[in-house]
């Protein structure tokens, strides 16, 4: 299946890149970019309204954009390939932590809103971490937070009165379960979607499978063989592989039904199978064309020219056993070969062995005759 184009321009390839992957995970790292770039704005806000000191605004917004900058340059130029999680998901929750605890204790009086970007990174982090990391995150976040809220306190407990700051925490630590909780339950969704995606795709490719063979042979159907002669048809018109067909029916095999059994009949047919994998060319394909009918695709390459092949087949067949029912049942088969011609039509070739495969049949059997070039 054709990847589908990705969507943008110029502009979008070179600052996401072309490939799908990555692109996938510069932009998930954008989206905290925005919420950092959300939190530098209400910096600025709160330096404007002399909330926060200007030097201390300006330091803690410099170093949360060139985090920012250092992820986005690891993912652009394809460093972050080089660690267990490409996506560096944790590394980035980790850093976000870190700015937004400064910020709570930059903030002053209007740290109390800083919580919520919290709240936001460890949701976004039970979406895309591990169970184990996730805890990880979530502890880090208390450690952080509770450091800062702890110092504040006890530093300016005027703007960060002890007894709200409790509450803060009590808070922050009530949540942090429920994220974990909610990130062990996606971990499970996406393990059962996987598995589920596994079992689709081993299902989707045994039914492909059976759809192109013949349940009875193994061998490739009529359906599946004509691919096969149709990409072959396509080389041949680039001037890189020329090939033919050859047209066989086993000779009076509806005696061998009449006689014996349809039951025998199925073990002739499977052994014939069996027996001409074997013996052809590994470049030869075969397939149950329908009935005791077989076609089989000769490439026009050593060992042995096409007609060769089928002699050695016939050859082999003529002593080989082919049914444990009825041990001493030995088989002949006539066949009919044509060269594929340059801009021919598949059917075209088909159809001239088959003549050639009638007149085979209609001089004896157990023949092969090869039609006019």
């Amino acid at each position: 299946m054709p990847a589908t184009p990705l969507r943008g321009g110029r502009f979008a390839a070179i600052f996401l890149t072309t490939d799908r992957a990555q692109r996938t995970r510069i932009v998930r790292s954008l989206w905290s970019v925005a919420l950092i770039a959300i939190c530098v704005g209400l910096i600025a806000y709160a330096v404007q309204s002399r909330l926060v000191a200007p030097q201390e605004g300006e330091l803690l917004s410099g170093l949360m954009l060139a985090s920012s900058l250092v992820f986005y340059i690891a993912l652009r130029s394809g460093f972050n390939r080089r660690f267990a999680d490409p996506a560096l998901t944790l590394p980035q929750i980790l850093a976000a932590l870190t700015w937004i605890a400064g910020a709570y204790g930059a903030t002053n009086e209007a740290h109390g809103g800083i919580l919520m970007f919290v709240a936001l990174v460890l949701v976004f982090g039970a979406f895309n971490l591990t169970p184990e990391r996730a805890r990880l995150s979530s502890l880090y976040a208390v450690m952080v937070m509770g450091s800062v809220m702890a110092f504040k306190s006890v530093d300016d407990p005027v703007r960060y009165q002890p007894r709200v700051e409790w509450v803060y925490f009590i808070f922050l630590v009530t949540m942090v379960p429920t994220v974990v909780v909610l990130a062990a339950h996606l971990d499970r969704m996406r393990q059962h979607l996987h598995g589920q995606k596994a079992d689709l795709v081993t299902a989707l490719a045994r039914i492909q499978d059976m759809a192109s063979r013949d349940p009875l042979t193994g061998l490739i159907n009529r359906r599946k063989m004509l691919e096969v002669l149709a990409e072959h048809a396509a080389l041949s018109k680039r001037n890189m592989l020329t090939f033919s067909v050859a047209y066989i029916d086993l000779d009076h095999f509806k005696q061998v039904n009449d006689n014996w059994g349809h039951g025998v009949g199925d073990e002739v047919l499977k052994g014939f199978a069996a027996a001409s994998q074997s013996l052809l060319r590994e470049t030869d394909v075969i397939a149950r064309w329908g009935g005791e009918e077989f076609l089989v695709l000769l490439p026009d390459v050593p060992p042995g020219s096409p007609v060769l092949a089928i002699e050695r087949l016939r050859s082999a067949m003529a002593g080989a056993q082919l049914s444990q029912t009825e041990p001493g049942l030995r088989m002949t088969f006539s066949s009919g070969i044509a060269g594929h011609r340059l801009g021919e039509a598949i059917e075209e070739t088909v159809e001239r062995a088959d003549r050639a495969l009638y007149r085979a049949k209609a001089s004896g059997r157990n023949q092969s005759v090869v039609a006019n070039a």
